[in-house]
C-alpha cells in the first residue's frame, strides 16, 4: 500500500529495470544558464543539480522514460522519483510527469531514485537508511536539466510542450479533506478528493496506475468498547484476483494507526471470504500493516453500504499480542499499481465511539 505503494520484491524492483529518465527542471527566478546533469547508478543517492532555489520558487520539472519491472505497464518518473531543497529541506515525490513545484526550504535542488521509499527512507529530510546500500545495483540513464527563467518566454523553446502540460495539470490538483495530509514516505497521488456524498461529507477515491494513502492525526485511548463507523459505496474494484500477493495486491481502504506502529485496514475484496485477515504481503508493510476483508465479490458493488467495527476486537484477533494504548490516525488508502485497473469508492459517515464519546473524522463543510 503502498500497503499502500509499490513495494514489490525489492530485487523485483530494482534489477529488472532498463531505466530511461530525463528530468527537466526550471525555476521562476534570476537568470542562470542551463544546467545538467546525468544519474547513472540506483546507489547514488541524493544528486545536486547544482541549482540554487529560495524557498518559495516556482519550479517546473518534466520526466521522460519508464521503468520496466514486469507489471501491466512500465512505471513513470512520477511514481519514482523525490525532491528536496538542500539537505535540510523535506523530501517529496512528484505527482506529475510534467509538474511546477515549490520550492520548501533554501537550498540546492536535490534528485533521487529511490524505490521502494518506505523501505529506504530514514527521515522526512531524505536520509537515507542502511537497506538503501543494501538494495542490488541498477545501471541507470537520468539526464536532469535546470534552468532558471526569471519570467522568460518559454512558448519558443524546447521546454514550452512540458511548461503546458504543468500548468493544465495544476488544474486537475485534488482537494484533500479538511485535516488529511499524503503520507510523507510514500509520497503524493492525485487519487483522493474531499467530497459532499448523499452520505455527508468524506472522500472520494479514484485509482487508475497510482496509489496513495491520506492521513489524519488523532489522539484517541483504545479500549475494549472502541468502535469505528463508517459507509462506504464501491464503484468498481481495482483487483483482479485475491489480494494477498504482491502481484494482486491492488484495494482500496480505511484504515486506524495506533501508537505501536502497527495499523489494520477494513476493505472489499476481489474474492477473499468476508472475515478474513491477513498481513500485508509488500516490503517493509508486512512488518506492520494487518487486512481485513469486510465484503466481497461483485455483489452490492454501486450501493452504499454501512458498518461497524469493534477496533479492539479485531485488532486482538487479527494482530494479537500487547495491544496498544492509543489510536493515533486515520488512513485512506487506494492502490492500482499492480494491475493497472481503474476503480473508484466513496468513504462517508466515519466516526470513532467510545461510551459517550463520538468523534467524526469528517468535517460538515465538506466540498
Amino acid at each position: 500500500m503502498k500497503c499502500a505503494g509499490l513495494n514489490m520484491s525489492i530485487k523485483e524492483l530494482l534489477v529488472k529495470s532498463s531505466f530511461a529518465l530525463a528530468l527537466v527542471f526550471f525555476t521562476v527566478s534570476s537568470a542562470l544558464a542551463n544546467v545538467s546533469v546525468q544519474l547513472k547508478s540506483s546507489h547514488e543517492g541524493w544528486v545536486n543539480t547544482g541549482l540554487k532555489a529560495a524557498k518559495g520558487d516556482k519550479i517546473l520539472v518534466s520526466t521522460q522514460g519508464s521503468l520496466d519491472i514486469g507489471l501491466e505497464a512500465p512505471m513513470e518518473g512520477r511514481q519514482l522519483i523525490w525532491v528536496r531543497f538542500g539537505n535540510d529541506g523535506e523530501v517529496f515525490q512528484l505527482t506529475f510527469n510534467d509538474e511546477i513545484v515549490t520550492a520548501n526550504d533554501n537550498g540546492t535542488l536535490q534528485v533521487a531514485f529511490l524505490n521502494p521509499p518506505n523501505v529506504v527512507l530514514g527521515n522526512r529530510q531524505g536520509k537515507l537508511n542502511s537497506l538503501y546500500d543494501m538494495l542490488p545495483e541498477t545501471a541507470l540513464d537520468f539526464t536532469i536539466s535546470a534552468k532558471k527563467l526569471n519570467g522568460a518566454q518559454l512558448e519558443q523553446t524546447t521546454l514550452a510542450p512540458s511548461f503546458a502540460k504543468a500548468n493544465r495539470n495544476a488544474k486537475l490538483v485534488k482537494s484533500l479533506p479538511a485535516g488529511f495530509d499524503h503520507l510523507w514516505y510514500l509520497g503524493a497521488s492525485n487519487i483522493f478528493a474531499s467530497k459532499k456524498t448523499s452520505k455527508g461529507p468524506g472522500v472520494y477515491i479514484q485509482t487508475n496506475d497510482d496509489g496513495g494513502i491520506i492521513k489524519k492525526r488523532l489522539d484517541i485511548p483504545l479500549t475494549e468498547t472502541t468502535e469505528i463507523d463508517f459507509s462506504w459505496l464501491y464503484r468498481k474494484l481495482p483487483a483482479a484476483a485475491p489480494e494477498t500477493t504482491v502481484a494482486t495486491h491492488d484495494y482500496m481502504s480505511i484504515a486506524i494507526e495506533f501508537d505501536n506502529g502497527q495499523d489494520i485496514t477494513w476493505y472489499w475484496s476481489h474474492s477473499l471470504t468476508p472475515e478474513t485477515f491477513y498481513r500485508c504481503p509488500l516490503a517493509g508493510w508486512d512488518k506492520v500493516e494487518t487486512h481485513i476483508v469486510v465484503q466481497s465479490g461483485q455483489d452490492g458493488l454501486g450501493e452504499w453500504h454501512d458498518h461497524k467495527r469493534n477496533i479492539y476486537s479485531d485488532y486482538s484477533t487479527s494482530v494479537g499480542g500487547e495491544m496498544p494504548k492509543k489510536i493515533v490516525g486515520v488512513w485512506f488508502i487506494g492502490n492500482s499499481m499492480f494491475g493497472r485497473r481503474g476503480a473508484d469508492a466513496e468513504f462517508a459517515n466515519i466516526s470513532v465511539q467510545d461510551g459517550n464519546t463520538r468523534i467524526d473524522i469528517f468535517e460538515a463543510n465538506a466540498d
